[in-house]
Formats: C-alpha cells, structure tokens, sequence
C-alpha cells in the first residue's frame, strides 16, 4: 500500500509540475516577476499618426507553460484619462485597451488578437488580411489591477487557441497594441512601425517569440442547450398564448490535431440574443443585408470571405444537423461545411431587383482550398452545393487569388461560374423574365459567371484602385448574397491622406469613378463621388461626400444629371458622451411608387451612446428618409424609425438590457427586455421577451398584437 501512495504522490507532483504557472497570475504585472521574459515596447502610434510618439508609456512581457502562454501589460496613463467601464464581452471599442496579436503561420493570413480593458473585459478578434471579424470568440482567461501609474493586464491563452504544425521548437509572429486617450483624442500604437507602402500590415510584424517542448491538450467540448417558449397572438382584445415549446440540442468542437479540427452542431438554436437593428426599406428593390453573429459560423469565416459574396452563412437559415472542418498547415488551408436545413431562402438576383421565397428542406455544402505564399497572398477555389428535397440543385465553382508585389501592389481576382436546376415550386411569387428564363420556379436549368478583378496601388499619402467586375443576368449564388445581376462595372479610385499632429491629425480627400453597364450594352449609371473626411483632436471627425450621376436607369426610366450631398459628424468630449450624426440631400428615384418618378431625398440617422456610470449606458438611434415631388413638392413617402437600447452591467458575465423600437412606416412598435449571463463565449444563460405593437388610427392608440417569451441555456463542457 506504501508503494502504492508513493506512486500517488510522485504523479501528482509530476502533474503539479507540469501545471505549474511561471507567474503568479493575479492581474498584478510586477517587474521583478517578469523582467527575465521576453518584453517589447508598444512605442509607436500609427492612428491618426504615422509612427509618431504614443502618449503614454506600453511594455507587454510575455512567458509560457507547456500548455499556456502567459501575456503580461504596464499601461500608463493618468487617472482622469483612463477611459473604461463595465461592459458586455467584446464591447470594449470606446474604452482604453491592449492586445496581443498572434499569427502562427508567419505568412500574413491573419493574426488571432486578444485582449483586455482595464476594467477585465475580454475581446478577440481575427485580423485577416483585409478584413477584421470582431465576432470571432476565443476562451482565455485574464486579470487587470489598476496601479498608481495606471493599470496591468494578464492573459492567460491555451494554446489550443491557436491551430499551427507542431515542432520541438515553435517560431511565431507577435505583435502589441494599445489603444488610449488623450483629452478626448483616441490614439491607437503598437511595438512596431507600420510601412504605409506595404498594403500588408500583417506582413510586416518584426518581433517573434519563441515556444520550446510546448505539450497543449487538443481542444475536445461539448456545449448542450435547453430552449423553453412561449408564443401569442392577439385574439379579439387579449393576448391568446400556445403551448410552451421545448428544445434540447448540442454542438461541439474535436480537434484531430494541432492542425486540424472539427465542429458539429445538432438541432442548434441559431436565435440572436441581440436583434438586428431594423433598416429602412421603403425605397429599396433589393434583398437587405444583415451581418452574420452566430457564433457557429465565427471560425473560418475569413478563409470563405470573398468580393462576389459567395458565401453568406445566414443562407443557412434552420439546420437540424451541420459539421465544419477546417485545416491549416504551413501552405494550405482547407474548410468544409455541410448542413442538412429546415428552412430554404432561395434568391433571385435581377437587373433592378431581387426576389425571394422560402422552401423546404435542402442539403447545403461548402468546400473552400486555399494555398497560401508570403505578404497575405494565395490562390484558392471554392465549391457551393444545394440539393433541395422534393428536386431541384444550385452549385457554384469558383477560383480566386491575391496577389502582392513590387511591394505597394496588390492585384485580386475571383471567377466564379453557377449551375441552376430549379425545382417545381411556388416560392417565387413574382412574374416576369430574365433572359428568357421565367421569375417562377418551374423546372428550368442554366448557367451563369461572375468575375472581379481589382489592381490597388498603396503608399503613405496616396491610395489608388482600378477595377473590373461582372454578374451574368442567369448568375445565382445558392449560399451567397448576390442580390443584383446582369450587370459589368468598371471602377476607379484615388485618395491622398495627410497625416498631421496639430488640430489636424489626419485629413483624407479622393474621388471615386465608376460606371454601370447591362448585358445588352446600355449604361445603368455612371458617376464620380468626391469625399473629404478630417479627424481632429478632441475625438471630433467628420465626413463630407459629393455624388454627381451623369444617368439612373431603371426600368426604362433614365434620369440625368443627378446630385446629392452627405455630410458626417462624430465627437466624443468624453468617456460619457459619444455622438453620431449624419445627414443627406439629394435626387434619387423613387423606386416603389405607383409611377417612377425623380424626386428630392433627405434622410438624416443619429445614433449615440451615453455613459451614465460605469455599469449604464444609453443608446438612442434615430434614423429619418422622405422624399418630396419636384413638381409640387408633395410626399411621396416619410417616417422614421427609432431605438433605444438601455444596458445595465452588474459585473462582467450578468447583464440586463431593454430595446425599444418604433417603426413609423409600419406604425409598429416592440420591446425587447432580456437578462443574460455569459461567463465565457460559450457558456449563456438568457431570458427575455418580446412584445409587439401596432397603432390603431380609429382608437389613436398602440395596442399589443404579439408576445413572446423565451430562455435558454447553454452550458460549455472541457476545454
């Protein structure tokens, strides 16, 4: 029994030793604890300066475990500058902060950034190559201390986080950020100066460290959920509830190696816990755009990215079943998405407007290779498939590249071919043709292409692009978000920035060209926009735009010589006030009236936030769109649609938050109370409500019309 203790012992030592952190991880960044490791110097400010001072002192230090990398921040900065509150994970955009950067690859394809305000409050982000996904979620721990110079940071990362070849001895890229305040000027810096002539910026991180006999455990989780609601409807003068609904399903994440991994999800709850904001869409003809924030869909979303919008994940609407794969080695990145759907939106992209129904089951697959090369370039392809249940097929095959060279050129293409065989349905509604292919879903098959080809020239004071693209009229992206077709463009910009370190820190003026062409030769619109945009001292900016059209056809209605104006104003005095506003004027056609008719636009959106403690905050959105007859300056349309979003922060995992919304269009109104608590990315418990108005002219008042309640909770098991 002696000996069986002993052995006991000697293994739980052994586990202890190798668990053991090389810092004592309290938040705390003590000199003499971390002067022997890896340090760097966040001492150039690159935004709005151009490799100038920063204004306050940064050094990040940086040691690591075999299964961790511990990340250590000094961040100076005199107490009635800090800016930083108690906020909602990745909510940290207006608050002082740090950040360490992480690309494993070396090449430039992107870096994994994560980090911290001084209030601990976690963001990551992935930096793409040109792209920034703010959505991307890693699971890491961290620690802040405010001190009497300002305040310390700790991260604690697995590096299971990251996906990389493993070797003996490991080299990766890393960079530091710092963002801060100055008397209401934002200042962002980092440890290395930035080539304005290398459109590249991931490329040119310089400082390395370096990982020896790291043994991280591969990442293997389980994240079940529990849904419970209610629904009801208006019925004579009450609310009539149905049954409560339940909902059970799970997703996770294996990986096979350090290189390869796999995620599921089965029977998912793909609700938002943050409602999209509602657009106005009284004059639109084409199919809105909303961003993806379903966590499922964060990781890869960079490697399917692409011009044409190929891929748009929200087309994927209710799976029962999906799977993801994604590798990545030292040359090549592979991703591949299948999911069985409940639910299909099924697009039309046209001329002048889209079309949309909704179907069926589906099965939906995605296949992404790219193979990548120095300075962010490769060459890739990329393959969409939709098989409808009942019949019916959408495929799109696609090659894209990016491409840089004598240093300030970067040249990309895609082209991309669709094959259609429609099924035998009712979804579309409309009638019509295009190309001789009836708008109905009557059994048809074609064919289509798309192409995208842009060359851009960047150095430190100008920025210059020349481009080409293309959508055939029978073009159709299945997965994608091509919403209007039968179109070839060609485009032209060029910008001169001034950077300055007076009132003016940096001012920007350039023009954008461009022309529309149909498949049949006849110039849609052609232009030249002129912009003018200043940021200054005390966080004040603005934006001017002028746009003259030399035509708009549309449906055989060609107006000339149009003109309108946009103007931007931002200024933030304070960590508690922060506003918005802009404004237009101008012709524009009106689209879904009766009879096409030119008209006078004049829209204005504000949108603010106000800091009230560090735990409060209140947004109020605004946004306002009419349009006026030139003849006899009557309405064609006008309304207005406001929000306001109320947000208590208790402490950095319970929140509770109330949005109201009215919609003067529609004359609806709703609120939407909810209560959350998210300890990490995955880890949510919500309930919430939402309750639906509408205006009675007869009575001159609102009354409720539906009413939903709801929770849900989702709990993450292993690492």
């Amino acid at each position: 029994m002696k000996y069986f203790f002993l052995l006991l012992t000697l293994l739980s030592f052994k586990l202890y030793c190798q668990n053991l952190e090389p810092v004592n991880f309290d938040g705390l960044v003590e000199i003499e604890e971390w002067q022997d490791f890896p340090s760097f110097d966040i001492s150039y400010e690159i935004d709005p300066g151009n490799n100038i001072a920063p204004p306050y002192k940064t050094k990040a230090y940086v040691t690591y475990s075999k299964t961790h990398m511990y990340v250590g921040f000094n961040a100076e900065v005199p107490k009635n500058q800090l800016r930083s509150a108690i906020r909602n994970r990745d909510q940290v955009f207006q608050d002082d902060r740090v950040a360490m950067c992480i690309d494993t690859f070396g090449d430039g394809r992107y870096m994994i950034c994560l980090g911290s305000n001084a209030n601990n409050i976690q963001f990551d982000l992935k930096f793409a190559t040109d792209d920034i996904d703010t959505s991307y979620d890693v699971n890491y721990e961290n620690k802040t201390q405010l001190t009497e110079k300002g305040y310390d940071v700790e991260l604690k990362i697995p590096f299971s986080a990251y996906q990389f070849k493993n070797k003996p001895e490991l080299n990766w890229k890393i960079a530091f950020f710092r963002t801060s305040f100055t008397n209401g000027k934002e200042s962002l810096s980092q440890n290395y100066p930035i080539d304005r002539n290398n459109p590249c910026f991931a490329c040119q991180v310089s400082s390395e460290i370096q990982f020896k006999n790291i043994n991280p455990e591969l990442r293997f989780n389980l994240i079940p959920y529990i849904y419970s609601g209610v629904q009801g409807e208006k019925n004579q003068n009450s609310i009539l509830y149905g049954k409560p609904e339940f909902d059970i399903g799970v997703s996770g994440r294996a990986d096979l190696s350090y290189a390869t991994s796999i995620e599921y999800t089965i029977n998912p709850d793909f609700s938002q816990v943050e409602a999209d904001v509602s657009q106005i869409d009284v004059n639109a003809t084409f199919a809105l755009f909303y961003p993806e924030r379903r966590p499922y869909f964060n990781e890869g979303a960079d490697l399917v990215n692409s011009e044409l919008s190929t891929v748009y994940t929200r087309m994927i609407n209710q799976p029962i079943l999906s799977t993801k794969l994604i590798h990545q080695d030292e040359k090549q990145r592979i991703y591949w998405l299948a999911a069985y759907d409940t639910k299909t939106a099924y697009i039309i992209g046209g001329e002048n407007k889209s079309y949309s129904g909704e179907g069926n089951e589906n099965f939906s697959n995605i296949l992404r290779y790219q193979r990548n090369y120095d300075k962010g370039s490769n060459i890739g392809a990329l393959v969409t498939n939709r098989i409808l249940k009942g019949g019916g097929s959408d495929h799109t095959i696609g090659l894209s590249g990016r491409h840089q060279f004598l240093e300030s050129y970067t040249i990309n293409f895609e082209l991309n071919k669709s094959i259609t065989n429609e099924p035998n349905n009712d979804w579309i509604k409309d009638e019509g043709f295009i190309k001789n292919r009836s708008l109905k879903l009557d059994g048809e098959s074609y064919s289509g292409d798309a192409f995208f080809l842009n060359l851009r020239r960047t150095t430190v004071n100008w920025e210059s692009s020349l481009g080409y693209e293309q959508l055939s009229p029978l073009y159709r992206t299945p997965l994608g978000f091509s919403i209007q077709n039968a179109s070839k463009n060609i485009f032209f910009s060029q910008n001169y920035i001034y950077y300055g370190d007076r009132f003016i820190q940096r001012a920007t003026i350039g023009a954008d060209l461009g022309w529309q062409f149909n498949y049949n030769n006849l110039q849609k619109n052609g232009g030249i926009q002129i912009q003018a945009e200043l940021v200054m001292k005390k966080n004040l900016e603005t934006t001017a735009e002028f746009n003259y059209q030399f035509n708009n056809e549309f449906e055989g209605f060609n107006p000339k010589n149009l003109n309108d104006f946009a103007w931007f104003i931002g200024y933030s005095p304070s960590e508690i006030v922060r506003l918005r506003f802009a404004f237009g004027m101008g012709d524009q056609i009106g689209y879904n009236l009766d009879e096409l008719a030119l008209g006078d636009e004049l829209n204005f959106r504000t949108f603010n936030s106000f800091q009230l403690s560090d735990k409060f905050t209140i947004s109020p959105i605004i946004r306002y769109s009419e349009l006026r007859s030139k003849v006899d300056r009557s309405l064609y349309y006008k309304g207005y649609i406001s929000r306001i979003n109320f947000s208590y922060q208790f402490n950095r995992d319970f929140s509770v938050r109330l949005v109201t919304e009215y919609d003067d269009f529609d004359k609806t109104f709703f609120s939407q109370p909810l209560f959350k608590w998210n300890p990490n990315p995955f880890t949510l418990f919500y309930i919430g409500g939402n309750i639906g108005y509408s205006r009675q002219e007869i009575k001159k008042r609102f009354t409720s019309e539906s009413a939903q309640f709801y929770l849900k909770f989702q709990y993450l098991i292993g690492n």
